[in-house]
């Protein structure tokens, strides 16, 4: 999954919520039709067996029925799929995210986030703390090259930090730090995009 900015990561993240929230809609969808053929076959039924007007009458009442239940039920979807849709996503993107170490352009990407990472931070040392398959990545080169780009001092920290792609700066006295890992932006922009998913899940089958 490319991802340029942080904007483009949270839209990332959106579409394949779009795209399950879909697969939902379409399942409900046709329990909807389920039901609605379930009453028509009752609905039939009514005509053959009771006089016109007592058909007329529940045919009337079963349809209040039906609408108050479908909108009860639609209701009670999202609220039960809504976490498990958000979670899904977010145990795709996860794993997704651990991949991007994969791509030819991840050390560029390590480069942005590094430069990004010290930009949010004030001070002159700094060390770069990233996980143990990236060591590789922080060469001298790499660390001189930004060193020149910053005007600072910059170094690969003794310790490495599991389960990240990206990079978290670290002033060297260790008292802040700026955690630009993927899975970092990933939870700052957590309660946004939750709102997002939730938001797009209502609106596709015009639930409100």
């Amino acid at each position: 999954m490319p991802v340029e900015t942080e904007t483009d990561f949270s839209q990332a993240i959106l579409n394949e919520a779009r795209q399950e929230a879909e697969g939902i809609v379409d399942l409900a969808r046709r329990e909807a039709e389920r039901i609605l053929e379930e009453a028509r076959k009752e609905l039939e039924q009514a005509y053959r067996t009771e006089s016109p007007t007592a058909a007329a009458q529940m045919a009337k009442t079963r349809f209040k029925q039906l609408v108050a239940a479908a909108k009860l039920d639609a209701r009670k979807q999202h609220l039960l799929t809504q976490e498990r849709l958000i979670a899904d996503v977010w145990q795709n993107v996860s794993d997704q995210l651990l991949l991007a170490r994969e791509d030819e352009a991840y050390p560029k990407l390590l480069q942005r986030l590094t430069h990004e990472g010290i930009d949010a931070l004030d001070g002159e040392q700094f060390e770069l703390i990233v996980a143990q398959e990236d060591r590789h990545f922080i060469t001298q080169d790499f660390l001189q090259a930004l060193s020149e780009q910053t005007g600072t001092t910059l170094a690969l920290a003794d310790q490495s930090e599991p389960d990240i792609t990206g990079v978290i700066v670290q002033r060297a006295d260790k008292r802040v730090r700026c955690d630009n890992s993927l899975q970092g932006i990933l939870l700052r922009q957590e309660d946004t995009l939750r709102l997002e998913i939730a938001k797009r899940l209502f609106e596709a089958d015009g639930v409100t």
